[in-house]
């Protein structure tokens, strides 16, 4: 008798349980946001964007679940759909300076609004911390040190023109994405942004309008170019590049506040991601041509695909200290750095791809001797393609643990002749070599992809890059860059070169070359 009352007292226990999931289950259907059939949209979005504003999970969807008709802004940005501006939106990502924000975008919509593009370099850094506590600890030393340094017309021209210019660009944001949000990259989503759109994007930049995003925490790069402003420009060279840096903004913009009907081009960004790996060791396909540049030849001078050596955070450094291949790429066309805004931390089996980019800075040198050498003199009316690739960093001496595998040894390096690192890297260069969309007959230009500050072994990225743009059916053209050694040891080198065979037997090759180099051959 007492197990029947508990068995029936068990089946009114679940039966509640039932009929309260069902009720969350009908109502999470009907939510606006869900990414279902019930899901309102806002007044342009297209097709391809579905399931992109799921804020179900999110502390103000539940809120605005509770009351419908409450407008709420600012929390999208945690769960990576929408990007959260410096201005008054809909939960939908749609400017309204009626809606109902919180105080942190209310805030940074009070920043823009008080520049009146007469503010000295002092003046600007008083309202940036203002609106921005976490950036008290920031000096604005790196910009007094570069218009300090400017001849007296062109610092002239910066307080006349440049500034109150950026200043303009920024405060037309709200109108220039009003209609549409600006929605994080998913695979399979392309973006399109006009110039002028990106050029207002970059100027609320210039100005720190954006929200706080905290480098340690966030998977996302930073966007404000506070880092840039910031630092002892005389402590070392690098902090003085930064000076450099700021000298190709100042380009930048000139051109961007000029723009005519070039305004309306539009710059794509899509992120790729690989699905299914190949079968490297049974791979039939041919290998294809390696050809190696002259010394003084550019990847950026290439017309064909151009390879990015990237961060997994895109742009790495590039408003900070950072002045490697990928740095010096952004630095000298700003309109990449835009990307920072909407594209999260690469996954391994990702890949950004970026066409119809400028490039408005001449440079030279590298590193710490990197210089601005004047606005770009070079042509404009070509289609550029950047692939952005992140290869593996073994800049780290710390304990790494891979798949299980402990490796514990000052020299981090040597986990690069590990097979499953090989392989990673292998599918992480196909990814962006494949790219279905882009023309078959371009070819790919890259370089010391991986070396460099990753710690790679130069050879062994060479024939990784070669064996994936074979399978990917792409001539490579491979750019030592000045390095005469790299170019030697490249042309005496069979593995790296070779064009005859298969991927299979290139590939049988290379995890050879590896056990040769592994200092840990049980665990390959």
């Amino acid at each position: 008798m007492r197990h029947d009352r508990s068995r029936s007292k068990m089946k009114k226990l679940l039966r509640l349980a039932g009929n309260r999931a069902t009720r969350l289950f009908r109502f999470k259907m009907s939510s606006p946001y869900n990414g279902n059939k019930g899901r309102r949209r806002g007044p342009t979005q297209k097709p391809s964007l579905e399931g992109m504003f799921d804020e179900s999970n999110d502390d103000a969807g539940d809120r605005w679940s509770k009351n419908p008709s409450r407008p709420l802004v600012g929390a999208s940005e945690r769960h990576k759909r929408i990007v959260t501006m410096p201005f008054p939106t809909y939960q939908n990502g749609i400017y309204d300076f009626q809606a109902r924000c919180p105080a942190e975008v209310k805030a940074k919509f009070d920043q823009l609004n008080s520049f009146s593009g007469k503010e000295h370099t002092a003046q600007l850094e008083r309202i940036v911390k203002e609106h921005t506590p976490e950036y008290e600890k920031f000096n604005f030393n790196v910009l007094r040190n570069a218009l300090g340094h400017l001849p007296d017309a062109s610092r002239s021209q910066y307080f006349d023109k440049i500034f109150p210019g950026i200043v303009s660009l920024a405060k037309d944001l709200p109108g220039k994405l009003s209609h549409r949000p600006l929605v994080f990259l998913t695979p399979g989503v392309t973006l399109e942004l006009r110039r002028d759109e990106i050029a207002c994007l970059l100027a609320n930049a210039y100005l720190c309008t954006f929200p706080y995003r905290d480098l340690f925490t966030s998977t996302l790069p930073t966007v404000n170019f506070i880092t840039l402003f910031s630092g002892q420009p005389g402590k070392d060279k690098r902090e003085s590049a930064k000076v450099e840096k700021l000298k190709c903004l100042f380009a930048y913009f000139s051109k961007a506040m000029e723009f005519g009907p070039e305004g309306e081009e539009k710059v794509s960004f899509s992120k790729v991601a690989l699905n299914e790996k190949p079968d490297w060791e049974n791979s039939q396909k041919p290998m294809k041509t390696f050809n190696i540049e002259e010394l003084e030849g550019k990847i950026e001078d290439f017309e064909g695909i151009q390879v990015d050596f990237a961060n997994k955070l895109i742009g790495g450094g590039v408003i900070g200290r950072g002045c490697q291949q990928e740095e010096i790429r952004f630095i000298t066309c700003p309109e990449l750095i835009a990307a920072r805004l909407f594209t999260e931390q690469l996954e391994d089996n990702e890949a950004l791809v970026i066409t119809n980019f400028w490039q408005y800075s001449d440079h030279s040198g590298y590193q710490d001797d990197f210089k601005y050498e004047g606005p770009f003199t070079g042509s404009n009316n070509v289609k550029r393609t950047l692939v952005a690739i992140d290869a593996s960093d073994f800049s780290n001496t710390n304990d790494s643990k891979l798949e299980g595998l402990w490796l514990q040894s000052e020299d981090h390096t040597s986990r690069q002749y590990l097979k499953q690192v090989i392989d990673r890297d292998l599918n992480k260069a196909y990814t962006g070599f494949l790219c279905q969309e882009l023309d078959q007959s371009l070819h790919i230009a890259t370089g010391n992809w991986g070396g460099g500050s990753f710690k790679g072994d130069p050879l062994l990225k060479a024939m990784i890059q070669h064996v994936a743009a074979s399978e990917a059916e792409r001539e490579l053209h491979y750019y030592p860059y000045h390095d005469i050694s790299l170019k030697e040891m490249l042309e005496g080198s069979a593995l790296a070169t070779r064009s005859k065979g298969t991927v299979g037997e290139a590939y049988h090759e290379l995890l050879n070359y590896a056990k040769e180099k592994n200092p840990y051959p049980s665990a390959f």
